[in-house]
């Protein structure tokens, strides 16, 4: 499968996401005809198809590819292997980006357990499961745990040779949390810190946008509104390269309307709103509460503006 993985990496960085699907689909397709719909290695391109999915906010397609997987590593007798721990890491990423942050907590936890019994303490895919774990109760308002699980998980990933991408997650979660607790140095430390790693990279990196809002929401909250501007306007750039106008874009989108206004600036605010309400309204429905904030903020921007 390595000139599949190959193929595969290109193309992400390339930023090409139609062939990134066509590359998967065909490869499952190759699979299905010579028979081997239940192997292993189809459950491991349906994870890949399924975080794609998931990246592009197609949500329930990339809960069905990942509920697939997880039955066919289950009929392998995997049910216990690092391979399935995976497969439920990334399902629980779904639950969590999608509201769920209980379901998500569930598998993470699942996932640790079995990562244990393989004595997988000080692999990569470990340290994965801390710092979702640190975003999970992040959204459920447990910032101890939240904290504690981060540190754990930066610790680790201090130890791995060539961390820089797993280091780089770990001070943004960590720079996240601290911002949430309301301790502003040390967040605007641990996001300072992850940038520049992300900016010292020699290849775009697809977690680089979500640290770059961070820095945003922690200059907005300081006064310094053009420089969030900045962050989060290269932070759209980076969302659109490698997962087009997703669920991250349209909340980019959103804060890029907030911040404008916060300037004063309505109209270029109302272009934001606009943008981030068609794409929130196509992705989570017309009564979900963010497409609703959305639609009251730009009800008002137009008042204001009238």
């Amino acid at each position: 499968m390595n000139d599949f993985f190959e193929k595969l990496d290109a193309l992400y960085q390339a930023g090409d996401k139609k062939s990134v699907e066509a590359h998967i689909k065909s490869h499952l397709s190759k699979l299905e005809d010579s028979g081997h719909a239940d192997s292993l290695e189809y459950a491991s391109v349906l994870n890949e198809l399924a975080g794609f999915l998931r990246g592009v906010s197609r949500y329930g397609e990339s809960e069905d590819a990942f509920q697939k997987a997880l039955i066919i590593f289950k009929r392998s007798g995997m049910y216990e292997s690092v391979h399935y721990a995976t497969v439920l890491l990334n399902l629980a990423g779904l639950y969590r980006l999608t509201g769920k942050p209980e379901m998500a907590a569930g598998l993470f936890l699942e996932a640790k357990d079995i990562l244990v019994a393989c004595n997988m303490q000080n692999d990569y895919a470990y340290a994965g499961v801390l710092n979702n774990l640190a975003l999970t109760y992040q959204d459920t308002g447990d910032y101890d745990k939240a904290l504690g699980a981060a540190k754990e998980a930066y610790a680790l990933v201090g130890s791995f040779p060539d961390n820089e991408h797993e280091a780089a997650t770990s001070l943004n979660n960590l720079a996240t949390i601290y911002f949430r607790m309301g301790n502003a140095s040390e967040a605007e430390k641990a996001s300072d810190s992850a940038l520049e790693l992300y900016e010292n990279m020699r290849e775009p990196n697809v977690h680089h946008a979500a640290a770059l809002s961070t820095k945003a929401a922690l200059l907005t909250r300081a006064g310094n509104y053009r420089d969030a501007l900045a962050r989060y306007q290269k932070a759209l750039e980076l969302t659109e390269r490698f997962f087009g106008r997703n669920i991250e874009y349209a909340a980019t989108e959103r804060n890029i309307a907030m911040t404008y206004d916060a300037l004063g600036e309505t109209e270029e605010a109302v272009i934001h709103i606009e943008s981030a309400l068609a794409l929130f309204e196509d992705i989570l429905g017309p009564e979900h509460p963010r497409v609703s904030e959305c639609r009251q903020m730009l009800g008002r921007l137009n008042k204001n503006h009238g």
